[in-house]
């Protein structure tokens, strides 16, 4: 019953950035809004700087703007400011004197997840190329995000390259690699999703889903795999923060305890934190677990 209950939550995916209330005075940061990195169809992709003022560590992180794999911004004057001052995922990476470039991939439901990794990788190359404008080492790049965002910031760090020295397009010929990575509560491994094979309870409690999720449905599993980090972890992974609370009805703690598993098994740098009682997205007195976040990007990316 348990696993038919998280596995019914699941298929939520609750939005990432932008939910959870910071519980301290906001951040002062210079913002640029709407930077292209690529286009997709004629449409632009696009990602916001924010600098924090004061205190600056001269660290860039991505920050992944998702929730159920959809990227929005609002158009409403103000909004999209004030939800940047008020959530925990800016607020908690700015206060540690992160520079931030919030990323935007191809969204749910016009595009499905494999069409959005390769997103990822292009804004870590477009990041890096620009690093240097915003006064940030381009060599030591970190990424995250949550839920649905934490999946695609695990997606681009397991499969990010060295670049193609041979492309026309110059952003191209740039590694996609980055160098640290914190992930909270990220779907890891959708086929062993909280049990051996638990998969196939989700299209019974949510007929549909996984069209949504993959477009063509075709062969499951291997379509599964291909876009579970937990398969593409390599010798060459980054190191890897994980922190999930052991009270998560919509991704199960059992995700991040597998990939820490495997991060094991290879002997990569890893540490999963497990908040007692945390539920998704964010919990009471949430911005105190960002110290650890900053100790971990400060250890590997200074």
């Amino acid at each position: 019953m348990r696993i038919l209950q998280s596995l019914s939550m699941a298929v939520a995916l609750l939005v990432i950035v932008g939910s959870g209330m910071a519980d301290d005075v906001p951040v002062d940061c210079r913002t640029t809004d709407d930077i292209v990195f690529g286009h997709k169809d004629g449409l632009a992709l696009t990602l916001d700087v924010l600098e924090p003022e004061k205190n600056r560590k001269g660290v860039g992180l991505i920050l992944v703007s998702s929730g159920s794999w959809a990227s929005r911004k609002s158009d409403v004057p103000g909004e999209e400011s004030h939800r940047m001052r008020t959530d925990h995922w800016a607020q908690g990476l700015l206060k540690g004197g992160f520079t931030l470039f919030v990323v935007r991939h191809g969204s749910s439901p016009r595009y499905f997840v494999p069409e959005m990794i390769p997103d990822m990788n292009r804004a870590v190359r477009f990041v890096r190329s620009i690093a240097k404008n915003y006064g940030v080492d381009p060599d030591h790049l970190g990424i995250t995000s949550g839920s649905s965002g934490g999946h695609l910031s695990l997606m681009a760090a397991m499969t990010g390259d060295d670049g193609n020295p041979e492309s026309k397009d110059p952003i191209e010929r740039v590694s996609s690699r980055v160098q640290c990575v914190v992930a909270w509560f990220p779907p890891t491994d959708l086929v062993n999703w909280g049990a051996p094979g638990g998969y196939s309870l989700i299209e019974f409690v949510r007929p549909g889903f996984f069209k949504r999720v993959l477009g063509e449905v075709h062969d499951i599993e291997p379509q599964l795999k291909a876009i579970s980090p937990l398969y593409l972890v390599k010798s060459t992974a980054p190191p890897l923060l994980l922190i999930h609370g052991d009270s998560d009805k919509t991704v199960p703690l059992q995700q991040s305890e597998i990939m820490k598993a495997k991060y094991d098994e290879l002997g990569l740098p890893v540490k999963l934190v497990v908040q007692p009682g945390g539920g998704h997205s964010a919990w009471p007195g949430i911005m105190e677990q960002y110290p650890i976040v900053w100790d971990w990007f400060d250890k590997y990316l200074k």
